[in-house]
């Protein structure tokens, strides 16, 4: 087994086969949602192998790599943008069902979000998405995974694959013009309707606040994880973020629309 590179440093194994990663309160849950995923023929997710008694999970590796450096110019390729928008498409797809046809006990770690059309990822980024040469291939990480509109999660993932930053946040490593760009090559490759292009800009702002929220709750909890977060400037990036697409609202609109 080495460490895998990549966020938690230190605290993610893999041997070519298998990926030994923390595991937490929602953890079961998840397993059964990727089981689902499978069930329902959907390939490019982890399968569950098992739940180890040291607090660990074990899963099957994903090939691939992925850009946790969000300026890397495969990200904002046009292949890449729409092979990630419709492996995102064709999993919420998959996700359908769970929901209805799951009947154990249900634990997410991000809060429910109303309606619960689907199960979203919680955070379809380049970080969690494994490529190969210039396609988006299959997603990593389902931690965040909980139910919501699918709107919800379409949303999460076009501010990152733009990515629809302030100039002050390091993750802002395009023009306005391009991110634009970005947004409007993601929706389409999507197939977002006339209706969610219209809210997306609004429901990328309650989406970053919510994360927020999260944020400061669980570090106000004492999660050292979430203290570093904070610590670190993380939520006020993204209080910046919800101002500058809150700046650029009309601009994005008008792309999308």
């Amino acid at each position: 087994m080495k460490p895998l590179e990549g966020g938690r440093a230190g605290q993610i194994w893999g041997d070519g086969e298998t990926v030994t990663r923390p595991s937490g309160a929602w953890t079961p849950t998840v397993h059964r949602f990727l089981r689902h995923l499978r069930s329902s023929g959907f390939l490019r997710a982890p399968q569950p192998v098992e739940i180890a008694a040291n607090g660990r999970e074990i899963v099957s590796y994903v090939a691939g790599r992925v850009c946790e450096d969000l300026g890397d110019p495969l990200t904002g390729s046009e292949p890449m943008l729409i092979s990630a928008a419709r492996l995102l498409r064709d999993f919420h797809a998959a996700s359908q069902g769970f929901l209805e046809s799951d009947r154990e006990p249900q634990r997410w770690m991000l809060p429910s979000q109303e309606p619960r059309e689907i199960v979203c990822h919680g955070d379809f980024a380049p970080y969690n998405v494994a490529t190969a040469d210039d396609e988006a291939v299959g997603i990593i990480d389902f931690d965040t995974a909980h139910p919501a509109p699918r709107l919800w999660d379409l949303a999460y993932a076009v501010y990152r694959w733009a990515p629809l930053s302030d100039p002050s946040n390091s993750s802002a490593t395009s023009s306005l013009d391009e991110q634009l760009r970005r947004a409007e090559i993601f929706c389409t490759a999507y197939g977002a309707t006339s209706e969610e292009r219209q809210a997306l800009p609004e429901t990328i702002c309650r989406r970053l606040q919510a994360l927020v929220d999260f944020m400061l709750a669980r570090a106000a909890a004492g999660d050292d994880t979430f203290v570093e977060d904070v610590a670190s400037g993380d939520a006020k990036l993204y209080l910046n973020d919800i101002a500058y697409l809150r700046r650029h609202r009309a601009r994005l609109l008008q792309m999308l629309c």
